[in-house]
């Protein structure tokens, strides 16, 4: 289940909770393009301190939409990922590597508004780098 969370126009923030499914992540996505054309560049919050796994459909989901944006990565500038959980950590981490025009940041669960000040403070009208 996604729920979105109230946050600032250029920030995508979301509580992952169970299962992801196709239609969670269909609505992330609408969510996310709705953001990216208002701004050129967004920030990303996701609490996954609840979730449980990810159904295939969504998995292939989000192979298809990273594939998509392609060289429009750095259009995401901040990614917050709200966890305990020490794999998606050091998930996260290895993440960071793999895109080095986004800010990547783990934050503990009961820092979510911490995370969200932090996803915030990015200047959307920046140009993309």
């Amino acid at each position: 289940m996604i729920e979105t969370l109230a946050s600032p126009p250029h920030v995508a923030a979301y509580r992952f909770t169970g299962q992801l499914t196709g239609e969670d992540y269909d609505a992330c996505i609408a969510d996310l393009e709705t953001r990216l054309a208002r701004f050129p560049r967004i920030a990303v919050l996701s609490d996954l301190s609840d979730m449980q796994g990810v159904s295939l459909d969504a998995v292939g989901k989000d192979l298809r939409y990273a594939a998509s944006k392609l060289g429009e990565f750095g259009r995401f500038a901040r990614a917050a990922i709200v966890t305990d959980k020490r794999w998606l950590v050091a998930a996260t981490e290895f993440a960071g590597h793999l895109l080095p025009n986004t800010d990547v940041r783990t934050f503990a669960q009961d820092e979510r508004v911490l995370a969200l000040a932090w996803a915030a403070e990015l200047d959307p009208h920046r140009p993309v780098t």
